[in-house]
């Protein structure tokens, strides 16, 4: 497999699944009001927290395991099995409480939520039994399809007065359109379930329960306590600042996404020297966008919620500047976690997750009950701090971890001197509008890829590797 390819298509389909994402929710913020957009996100928790029992860690543990090789039809098939027992017993779960989920959610969305969270499982089963045959770059248009059909048929929906509902359609026909793809590209068949392949199944998916349930965590409880302690519109303003940060973490999701069955087969034959030297270029590549960003945030933050989203998102400007940094923390941890797993040993990611998970349920309903919806993000960017630090700490125990400091140092030497324009250029020329907002964040760019070319490090390490993976020869030194 090639890695610079594959995780350039990963880049490739996450920015587009980035940018139709917040072309969606800028739209959506506009044409419902805060209240209702509320209510979507809270749909939008309920189902990533339900995922995680309707999951238990199987999508990881089949990926692994088709990596490994072995009996590739056998797995699948048991891994099919294993995942229709846990989607029986969620919706059965989920009719069940039907009535408490609707109060929760402040509208009648029950039913929809078992077929999207059955459509979404078995899609998702089906890309990472593609990946777990070591042909990731072949899921990135499987994924940018799912998402350019949900915000395709949501909009339609939504200008036709569907309101809620039409966006909930529209992820329903995603998921659909997402599990036929991936399944029509799948090259492995069906075979009969085993035992013994559910065994060796389980035995990485109970320790990768964990890390899933850390993510989904992650990305989704705050929210949800924030939709139990205040009222939905803090949930939609939250939200807001949570999507517009998932922009600065796209190159280290892609690229995790490309390492895992690559760095499980190098661990399959013990070639430490290979993983090493591509964990020290990955979180290179990693980082490079989240320092800037965390400095763009600090002087934009409530211009781009004002003039994008609307005036009534602006009190969510130092939410975007705390998961901004938070979102640092995690683009080292997206490649760095997922090696541990990729070394199968799943047991010390699911260790790091419970210290983090545990600090974060302890702290976010503290902190938003004693200081508002900040809380949430302050709680969520200590808790994966120290999510980074033991994951890096256990990687530390196999392989020779090769931190490139003086790459993030020019990263942040970088970062300043482009803060320090931007300050002066809007101390001149105040934001009172969109065109002037692009104007000075395109400026800010510019500034930050002419110096990336300008340091020989960065430009050795970072500029000529990245041309020369989307075609682009140079012969830079």
């Amino acid at each position: 497999m090639d890695l610079g390819r594959s995780s350039f298509s990963m880049v490739l389909s996450k920015s587009g699944n980035a940018l139709l994402m917040f072309g969606a929710i800028t739209f959506f913020a506009r044409a419902l009001d805060s209240t209702q957009l509320g209510i979507f996100f809270l749909f939008f928790a309920v189902q990533g927290l339900l995922s995680i029992p309707a999951d238990l860690g199987l999508r990881g543990a089949l990926e692994k395991r088709l990596s490994e090789g072995g009996d590739v039809e056998t797995i699948l098939g048991s891994a099919l099995a294993f995942k229709m027992v846990l989607l029986g017993v969620v919706s059965l779960a989920i009719l069940a409480f039907r009535p408490w989920i609707n109060d929760y959610l402040g509208a009648d969305l029950a039913g929809l939520l078992i077929i999207t969270l059955v459509l979404r499982e078995l899609g998702m089963l089906y890309i990472r039994a593609v990946r777990g045959e070591l042909r990731v770059g072949e899921t990135a248009p499987i994924e940018f399809a799912r998402r350019f059909v949900w915000v395709a048929v949501g909009v339609i929906l939504v200008t036709q007065g569907f309101g809620i509902l039409g966006i909930v359609y529209g992820l329903i026909l995603g998921s659909a359109v997402s599990l036929i793809w991936a399944y029509a590209k799948c090259s492995i068949a069906i075979g009969s379930p085993s035992m013994v392949e559910v065994k060796s199944l389980f035995a990485f998916s109970k320790y990768d329960t964990i890390t899933s349930v850390g993510g989904e965590i992650y990305q989704w409880m705050d929210s949800a306590f924030i939709g139990f302690f205040l009222a939905a519109h803090f949930v939609s303003v939250y939200e807001i600042a949570w999507q517009i940060t998932l922009l600065v973490i796209l190159v280290s999701r892609s690229i995790s996404l490309t390492l895992f069955p690559q760095i499980s087969q190098w661990n399959a034959t013990a070639s430490n020297d290979l993983i090493e030297e591509t964990l020290s270029n990955a979180v290179g590549f990693a980082v490079f966008v989240s320092i800037p960003a965390i400095v763009g945030s600090m002087l934009y933050s409530t211009e781009i919620l004002h003039y994008i989203f609307g005036p009534e998102y602006t009190v969510a400007s130092l939410v975007l500047v705390i998961l901004m940094i938070e979102k640092l923390f995690q683009s080292f941890n997206d490649i760095v976690g997922r090696t541990v797993r990729a070394i199968d040993r799943p047991d010390l990611a699911a260790k790091a997750t419970v210290v983090s998970v545990s600090m974060n349920l302890v702290l976010n309903p503290i902190l938003i009950v004693s200081i508002g919806f900040v809380g949430a993000a302050i709680a969520t960017t200590i808790s994966w701090f120290f999510n980074m630090l033991l994951h890096t700490h256990y990687l530390s125990r196999y392989i020779t971890i090769q931190i490139p400091y003086r790459l993030i140092g020019w990263y942040t030497v970088m970062s300043l001197v482009m803060g320090g324009v931007l300050l002066v250029v809007k101390s001149a020329l105040p934001v009172t509008g969109l065109s002037l907002l692009i104007g000075q964040i395109g400026l800010g760019t510019a500034i930050y890829f002419a110096a990336a070319v300008v340091v020989p490090d960065v430009r050795r390490r970072i500029v000529v590797p990245g041309l020369r993976i989307i075609g682009i020869r140079v012969d830079w030194r």
